[in-house]
This record gives C-alpha cells, structure tokens and sequence, in this order.
C-alpha cells in the first residue's frame, strides 16, 4: 500500500512540473513575440503571440496577437481572432473593445461564416488552420471570392465544402462528419453456456491486489511519458522560436495536444487505481472488501461504509 501512494504522489508531482513548463514556454513565446514586434516583424510576432496563447490561454496574449494581425495587414485572420477574444473576455473591457473596433471593420470588407460541426471539429480556409481548438461552433471571417472550408473532426476525418462570398456576407453553413465505414464480419458462433455460478465466500470478495498494482505502474508509465511529451513538446518551442515556420508551428500544436492528453490520462488513471486500492481490493484473504451503498436524504446524498474487520 505505501508503495501505491508513493506512485501516486509521484504522478501528481510531474502533473505539477508539467504545469509549470506549460507557463514558462508560454512566456517565453510571448517575450519572443514581444521582440518581434520592436523589430517590425508582425507575422513571426503574431505567430508567437498565438503559440502563447495555445500553450496557457491568456487574454493578454491573445489580444497581441490580434494587434500583430492588424499590423500585417492580414485583417480577415485578425477578425477571426478577434471574434475568439469576444466571445472569452467579454468581461474585460479593453478586449471588448479591442474586438469591436476590429470585427467592425471587418464586416465592411470581409465575409463572416459561422460552421455549426457536431461533434467538435478544427476548421481550414485555404489550406491554412484558423481555428485555435476543436469547438462545435467556429467563426471565420474570409476575403471575398470563392473559397473552401476544410472540418477536421476527430480520427481526422475531413469534409471540404467551397463556396462564393462578398463582402458583408454573414453565412451559418453546417457539416457534419462523414458516415463511418461498416464492416460486415460475419457473426461468431455460439459461446458454450457456462455452468451456473455459485455466490462466492464473503472472504472471497473483491478484486485481486494486482489489479490495484498494475493500475499503478500504469499511471507510472504515463506520468513518466507525460514528462517525456512536456520535455519534447518545450524541445519544438524552441526549434519554433530558432526558426519560425507553418510546419514548425503546426508540429508545436500537435505536441502540445498530445502533452494535454498525456496529461488528463495519467490523473485519470492515478483515480480510478487510488479508488480500487482503497474500496474494492482484497488486500487480505480473510477481509472483505467495504460495501458502499448511496441514499438520498433531504438536501443532498449520503455515503455509507460498511464492513467487518
């Protein structure tokens, strides 16, 4: 049992130092973005400002990039930022006012399309990502002219549609994912019946102490690549920030994603072991494991323990 705890506080330890990394590659890419800025370099400054805010959200950072946008002149990417910082911070007033001023302009001269994707989907104009994350709405403000829409939902799979706009244009266009493929396999023969099971001794209840044990060396295992992923994902920042490029910034993304996951799977993993290691295990052979029952009382719900000792 120590042994299971000192898995589990490890695990919560490099869930932390995670976290940490996560802050400070996210200022480092802002400062980089800052600095860019002072040189006139607009695009690599916008870019950094958006890796910073993909890697710990933050309206300061998102707000900058919308300002580096402008300064690039590439208004339809800067609209559809802006239209993200609305929606976020609509209880800040210089973002909201950051936003209006610019979705203002844009509704003049650009096209607003609003993609309903159930479930979530990242979406492309052009070839080029202009979502920050999977969400079942996304917003996108287009030159005038022909265009196509790229959805990406989860598996990657991808609906493109194409379409002509003007400018003041306000579109809602649904899409939904393609049908999933059916496989015809032909149907397994008949299992043999098995013979009626008789209630086990009291003693013999619960699960075996090597499930508790295998639940944590798994979340061993995923704690170790979660730092692993942290450290690769901090080692694509870097080369980014060296060399600023579509493909650098897209690798960055994709790393960053896969740290996330990393992430919310080795604390869920760290859960679901510490609660079989502590209710449903047969750590002794002559102890059954605690009954819980659950009941409803005026006002909320009670927990009740029971067993023998």
């Amino acid at each position: 049992m120590k042994r299971l705890v000192s898995q589990i506080v490890l695990a919560t330890t490099l869930l932390a130092s995670t976290a940490r990394a996560d802050v400070a590659a996210a200022a480092r890419a802002f400062s980089d973005g800052q600095s860019a800025q002072l040189e006139g370099n607009y695009e690599r400054a916008a870019q950094s400002f958006e890796l910073a805010y993909n890697i710990a959200p933050s309206r300061e950072a998102l707000r900058s990039a919308v300002r580096a946008r402008q300064l690039s002149n590439q208004l339809p990417r800067a609209a559809t930022l802006a239209q993200v910082l609305a929606t976020r911070y609509a209880d800040d007033p210089v973002s909201t006012k950051l936003a209006a001023d610019v979705l203002a302009e844009a509704k003049l001269k650009l096209a607003r399309i609003v993609v309903n994707c159930a479930p979530s989907c990242t979406l492309a104009v052009g070839g080029r990502a202009v979502s920050l994350t999977a969400a079942p709405t996304q917003i996108v403000f287009t030159s005038p002219g022909h265009q196509a829409l790229e959805a990406t939902f989860e598996g990657d799979q991808a609906v493109t549609r194409e379409l002509t706009v003007r400018a003041g244009d306000d579109l809602t266009l649904p899409i939904e994912p393609p049908p999933p493929r059916v496989v015809v396999r032909p149907a397994p023969p008949p299992a043999p019946r098995p013979p009626p099971a008789t209630a086990p001794a009291a003693r013999d209840r619960g699960l075996s102490p090597a499930v508790a044990i295998t639940g944590g060396a798994i979340t061993l295992v995923l704690g170790s690549l979660t730092l692993w992923s942290g450290l690769d994902t901090q080692k694509a920042h870097d080369a980014y920030v060296a060399a600023p490029s579509d493909a650098g910034f897209n690798d960055g993304r994709s790393k960053q994603l896969r740290t996330n996951l990393l992430l919310a799977g080795t604390g869920a993993s760290g859960l679901t072991t510490a609660l079989i290691a502590i209710f449903w295990t047969r750590w002794s052979p002559h102890r059954a494991p605690p009954d819980v029952s659950l009941s409803t009382t005026h006002g909320g719900v009670s927990v009740a323990l029971g067993g023998h000792f």
